[in-house]
Parts: structure tokens; C-alpha cells; sequence
């Protein structure tokens, strides 16, 4: 567990309580973080996406894992949806992305690191998985409903042209296409979208910093806490029951998952809502709240909870 925090979470609190504290002594302003917020949506994030899809092995992931675990992504979606449009009286497009929040894990940043540093590269192959699939599905999907809800005045082919012309989409569809086809990225092409795409998660952290640096406007912390406690308790005891009662998969493919499921929010709900200037301090709070707790949970449920009554 010291490893464990040391070397992977550690350096993840680092960025993001750098931009914090360069925020309260006013080095970064609320507007310097929609910038950086605008390169990673618009750069960083296009660049991640392409390489992710087009490297995936996607003929050799388990589709019968990512289904299971879709659907969990999908009850946790609606749920927080649900209460944060229904019981905290939030508007559509911040419960959409709350829903989002506690659906879509940090993994690229938090867990898959911190599974090949402690487990090794055969561990980490369901969770690449997983990350491919929340990219071109989850992620692409709630981007497409935003573009749609902030349209609605517009004319359908107006509408059409904003979800055509958003760079993440455009991303996953040439990343999709050059990972089926198995097309091989030109060298100097390939080196320069690498120096980008690393970019994009640290640059995303050091925003978060700075918004959670302001005072914070919302009237308690019942939601945040609430999201927390759905992301890091109700889904992966709810995915292991999924992998063990319903789908019977074995120990080395469901743990990384549950791993998954046991890791923070994700960071893509807190650019999405910047940059589609949607409220973000529930958000940004549900992401730190997450963050801490999850120190203990992404390990524990899969090596110390969940060995002697899911996963076994």
C-alpha cells in the first residue's frame, strides 16, 4: 500500500495541489484554466483518443467483460442523472455530466498506471480494454447528447455539423479506423502526437487545481459525497456481482475491472462541463472527494474485500 501510494497516486495529487495552491495566490485565474482547459479538449484529448483507438488490440479484448461492465457503467449513468436532476434539483446538461462523473473512471491516468507498476502488463490489458470502449462509446456518446441539448434551437443539419465537427469525435473516428485496419501512424506523425497526448491528463489536473482553489458556491456537500460514495462503493461491489453471479469470469480478467470500477471519477466530466460552461463545482469536489477515498479502495477491493467473497 505504501508503493501504491508513493508511486502512483502521490504524483497525481502533486499536479493537481500545485494548481491549487498557485490558484489561491492568484498565479492562475479561473479564465487561465479554461485555457488550459480548451488545449486539452480541443489537442490533448483528440491526440489520446487517435492513439488509443488506433493501437487497441480490439480483436483480442473480452467482449463478455465489456459488457458486463458497460452495463454497470449504464445503471451508475442513469443513477446519478437521476439524483442530481430529480433530487438536487440540477439542470440537464450538469446532470448529464454527473451522471457522467461517477460512470466514467480516471483510469487512464489513475489506475492503469498504478496496475503495471504493481501488477505488470497482463494485468493491465482489461482495463486498456475498458478505456477503449468508455472512449468510443461513453465518452463520444455524452459529447454527441451536450452538442445536442445546446442545439435545440438550431436546425437539424446545424445540429449535425456541430457533432460532426467536434475534434474528440473526429478523433475517434480516425483512431477507429486506422486501429481496424491496422494502418501504421507515420513515424514523425506519431512522435509529436505522443508529446501532445501525455499532456492532455496532467494539463487537466493543474485546472482542477486552480477551480478548486475558488470558494465553493454550492450550498452543501451532500452530492458530491453522495457521487463519491456511489463510485467508490456501490460499483465495484455492484460490478463483481455482475462478474461473478451473472457472467462467471475468471480472476484475471474481472479484478482488473473491479479495479477499475473501485478507482475515482473521471477527469473528462470536469472538461466537458468547462468547456461546455456548465456549473463544475459539484464535479470538480465529487473528483477530489473520489480521489482521496479512492487511495484505499482501488487496491483494497480487488487484493483484500473482494478476494474472499467475489472474486474467489
Amino acid at each position: 500500500m505504501i508503493n501504491h501510494l508513493l508511486n502512483g497516486v502521490l504524483p497525481i495529487f502533486s499536479i493537481g495541489a500545485l494548481g491549487f495552491f498557485l490558484g489561491k495566490r492568484q498565479v492562475f485565474s479561473f479564465e487561465a484554466a479554461m485555457v488550459l482547459n480548451k488545449f486539452v479538449m480541443l489537442v490533448g484529448v483528440p491526440s489520446l483518443i487517435f492513439l488509443l483507438l488506433s493501437r487497441a488490440p480490439i480483436s483480442e479484448f473480452n467482449f463478455q467483460m465489456l459488457s458486463g461492465y458497460f452495463f454497470t457503467e449504464v445503471v451508475l449513468y442513469l443513477t446519478g442523472f437521476l439524483i442530481a436532476k430529480f433530487i438536487f434539483h440540477r439542470e440537464t446538461k450538469e446532470a448529464a455530466l454527473i451522471g457522467l462523473c461517477i460512470a466514467l473512471t480516471n483510469h487512464v491516468l489513475f489506475v492503469l498506471p498504478i496496475a503495471e507498476t504493481l501488477f505488470g502488463q497482463e494485468y493491465a490489458r482489461p482495463i486498456i480494454s475498458i478505456i477503449t470502449m468508455d472512449g468510443l462509446i461513453l465518452f463520444a456518446g455524452t459529447i454527441i447528447l451536450l452538442d445536442f441539448l445546446e442545439t435545440q434551437d438550431l436546425s437539424i443539419a446545424d445540429t449535425c455539423k456541430k457533432i460532426i465537427l467536434n475534434p474528440p469525435l473526429i478523433a475517434v473516428l480516425i483512431g477507429l479506423v486506422f486501429g481496424l485496419s491496422k494502418s501504421q501512424i507515420p513515424v514523425g506523425i506519431e512522435v509529436f502526437l505522443n508529446a501532445v497526448a501525455v499532456s492532455a491528463s496532467p494539463v487537466l489536473l493543474f485546472a482542477l487545481g486552480i477551480i478548486l482553489s475558488r470558494p465553493y458556491k454550492g450550498a452543501n456537500l451532500a452530492l458530491p459525497f453522495t457521487l463519491t460514495f456511489i463510485k467508490l462503493v456501490i460499483h465495484p461491489i455492484f460490478a463483481g456481482i455482475v462478474f461473478t453471479a451473472a457472467l462467471a469470469l475468471p480472476a484475471e480478467v474481472k479484478n482488473p475491472a473491479i479495479m477499475t470500477a473501485a478507482a475515482p471519477c473521471g477527469l473528462m466530466s470536469f472538461m466537458l462541463a468547462l468547456n461546455y460552461k456548465v456549473t463544475v463545482d459539484v464535479i470538480a469536489r465529487a473528483i477530489l472527494i473520489s480521489s482521496v477515498g479512492s487511495t484505499i479502495t482501488t487496491v483494497s477491493y480487488t487484493h483484500l474485500t473482494l478476494p474472499t467473497i467475489l472474486l474467489v
